[in-house]
């Protein structure tokens, strides 16, 4: 009897030592996971890739084609000028400041590329900038147009055979010495330009001296004048 009391106490002990050990066990577990986790350092993800730098780039200036004059023959119409000279109409349209491509009319003097000279200045925002050039020939004013009505009064410089002649400080005066000073303005050889009293914009063709009413009358004599104040021709107006 004493020896089976003596073996039940035994596995009671052995009982109690496994449930203790696995209690201390699982307590010691659960801290070293909280440890783990608490020194756990943090991994960042980031969002958004980092800024690229994109460094500009410098355009390219195509060379332009110099002008020479044209003289429209009967008959030729704008696309017979553009494909002689291997440009579109649009191109011909844009050089001579003109929207009517059915505008054309004999004799007329229009503007195209010179396909012999080449430029690596930029393209011009109105008439052509070229340097003097001494001219052999004669700049003359040729006539005036439409006198007392101001949307057709225009005069008419025209130059005989001495070559290209930039116009920038020439001058036009009349005998009420009212004066017209050219912009940058180029007279080709052969060629004529047209100065307009009313307002308008500057192209290589025409010129617009930005008056509100008529200058010019019969009889008075216009004077022009060259950047160094040299009379260059006279006309009296009929």
């Amino acid at each position: 009897m004493q020896l089976k009391r003596l073996s039940i106490y035994l596995l009671i002990n052995v009982i109690v030592s496994a449930v203790t050990t696995l209690v201390v066990l699982t307590v010691w577990d659960r801290a070293q996971r909280q440890s783990f986790d608490q020194s756990t350092a943090e991994i960042v993800v980031p969002t958004s890739a980092p800024t690229q730098i994109v460094q500009p780039v410098e355009p390219t200036l195509e060379p332009t084609i110099a002008l020479q004059s044209h003289q429209v023959r009967s008959g030729e119409t704008l696309g017979d000028i553009a494909l002689e000279y291997e440009v579109t109409v649009e191109e011909l349209l844009a050089i001579n400041g003109m929207t009517d491509p059915d505008s054309l009319a004999a004799g007329q003097l229009v503007y195209v590329p010179d396909q012999g000279a080449v430029s690596d200045e930029p393209p011009p925002t109105s008439a052509p900038e070229v340097a003097s050039v001494p001219n052999d020939g004669q700049i003359e004013i040729v006539s005036v147009i439409g006198i007392g009505d101001i949307g057709t009064e225009r005069l008419v410089l025209g130059e005989s055979g001495g070559g290209k002649q930039a116009l920038a400080g020439w001058q036009l005066r009349d005998e009420d010495d009212n004066i017209y000073t050219f912009p940058q303005a180029t007279l080709y050889e052969n060629g004529q330009i047209v100065i307009n009293t009313r307002v308008g914009s500057d192209n290589p063709l025409e010129l617009f001296w930005g008056l509100s009413e008529t200058i010019w009358k019969s009889g008075e004599v216009v004077t022009l004048y060259d950047a160094a104040g040299q009379v260059q021709s006279t006309y009296q107006i009929p």
